[in-house]
């Protein structure tokens, strides 16, 4: 019975760390098609069906909603498959350059659907997997011991790829340590492919410091337990600042000031001990001084802490030209989820076509649009008002149980929403995980539904209620 009691304790626990790790090791990068990734998404499936099969007193109230959100993007993205009528497909945007190519292997454009690539838009859906299991799980597990385990558990991996970073400059690419062939060799991109993507997931483990801090302060006896758990808040702290400060992303270091001054309130928020007093604070100044020496002082980092702001063809700059180009055509019906790609080359000025190639728009609103076209726009502008009138509701309201690490899991939202205007963290499976689990964090309520016995004589069932924070 021992036995079975400590499964059900700790399983929980260990379902969704596992998932987290799995998350990162194979999701780093936002490439389709490989072989770990397939494997992931596959995983990714079983666990969100299960939880949403056997979970069923969770979905309530804003969950219900994030599982509309889900619903129309797969009904969006599956008329996007749907097969048209020659007549209507030949009149949408760019469909010529399609039905020379088709006419030119003997086919006709009868039944083609609205993607340029279908193939590439099943696989496009089947990436959002990751982040629903990580919803799911959240969302289904208690969530007093997933919140407890995820505050500890999401910086201490963005600690673990900060180091893991480290390593990879100092010993190199001839180490093993890179995950990825396509990747940016020399630069501390942890375990993910591309330094700034590193940086945006660093800074999502920031917020969660700030509360472990401040709940040591509040309950600070000067235990050697107290002392420990202090000196591991301060490495987690201090290598996901230095990390974010290695990895060389101009937008890291641009989200690193309002990461800070959100999480400086939830540091503050708890009450000073016996033993902790403000002298806890000097350490965010030494985290500074300390990260900044390293970063700007070490000859083996030079040059990481400088991005370039260049206007060249495949730079931020030019790919968001030919984007906003590619936008002006597609607004209306789109091209089909994870055709970035591809329509790009017919919009790129072919004198400066070279071996680097735009995989993604360094702007994810823009490919978004471009590939959903309206509807998607709309869905986005829907989701996005919905998120920010939560995250109005946790930073506005009355103070109340967990209400700091709810915030600190919205500020961790926040990053990669923001960080979206230039890059496009949220198509790489890891982080959009961990991004969802955040947003579970942000709204799943405290207690289960329960129903109420029945008073003696009365035989209807009572109405269910809900523990809400």
């Amino acid at each position: 019975m021992m036995g079975l009691e400590t499964v059900q304790r700790y399983a929980p626990r260990a379902l969704t760390a596992a998932f987290m790790f799995f998350a990162l090791l194979t999701g780093g990068a936002s490439l389709e098609g490989e072989l770990a990734q397939a494997a992931f998404f596959a995983v990714s499936g079983v666990i969100a069906t299960a939880l949403f099969v056997f979970a069923k007193p969770w979905w309530q109230g804003p969950v219900l909603t994030v599982f509309g959100f889900w619903i129309v993007l797969v009904l969006i993205v599956l008329l996007s498959l749907f097969p048209l009528p020659g007549s209507v497909w030949s009149r949408l945007p760019d469909r010529d350059v399609a039905l020379r190519g088709l006419e030119a292997l003997g086919l006709s454009a009868s039944g083609a659907p609205l993607s340029l690539a279908p193939e590439t838009t099943l696989a496009s859906l089947l990436a959002f997997l990751a982040p629903a299991a990580g919803f799911c799980l959240v969302a289904a597990l208690k969530w007093s011991r997933c919140a407890g385990l995820l505050k500890w558990l999401i910086p201490a991996c963005g600690a673990l790829s900060a180091l893991l970073g480290l390593a990879q400059v100092i010993l190199g690419k001839s180490s093993g340590l890179y995950f990825y062939e396509f990747t940016a060799f020399g630069s501390p991109v942890g375990v993910f492919s591309n330094p700034n993507h590193q940086a945006s997931f660093l800074l999502m483990g920031l917020p969660f410091v700030a509360v472990i801090a401040s709940e040591l302060r509040r309950d600070w006896e000067g235990r050697d337990e107290d002392v420990a758990l202090a000196l591991v808040a301060g490495v987690l702290g201090l290598l996901l600042i230095a990390g974010v400060l290695g990895a060389g992303s101009a937008a890291g270091y641009l989200l690193l000031a309002p990461v800070i001054l959100l999480s400086a309130p939830l540091l503050l928020g708890g009450q000073r001990g016996s033993g902790g007093g403000m002298r806890g604070l000097l350490i965010v100044p030494a985290i500074f001084v300390f990260a900044g020496a390293v970063i700007f002082g070490s000859p083996r980092l030079s040059g990481l802490g400088f991005t370039s702001f260049d206007d060249g063809a495949m730079s931020r700059v030019g790919i968001n030209r030919v984007s906003a180009e590619m936008l002006e055509t597609h607004w209306l019906a789109g091209t089909g989820l994870g055709t970035y790609e591809d329509v790009f080359r017919l919009y790129e000025d072919p004198a400066t076509v070279s071996q680097t190639y735009a995989a993604h728009a360094h702007n994810d609103y823009f490919e978004w649009l471009i590939e959903t076209g309206l509807a998607g726009g709309l869905l986005l502008a829907a989701f996005l008002a919905w998120f920010l009138f939560h995250v109005g509701r946790l930073w506005t309201g009355s103070k109340s149980g967990a209400l700091s690490l709810r915030r600190a899991a919205s500020i961790a939202g926040l990053v990669p929403i923001l960080h979206s205007l230039v890059d496009y963290p949220l198509r790489t499976p890891g982080i959009a995980a961990v991004a969802a689990m955040c947003l579970a964090l942000m709204i799943v309520p405290r207690a289960r539904a329960k129903a109420p016995l029945p008073e003696a004589g009365e035989g209807a069932s009572q109405p269910l209620r809900t523990v809400t924070i």
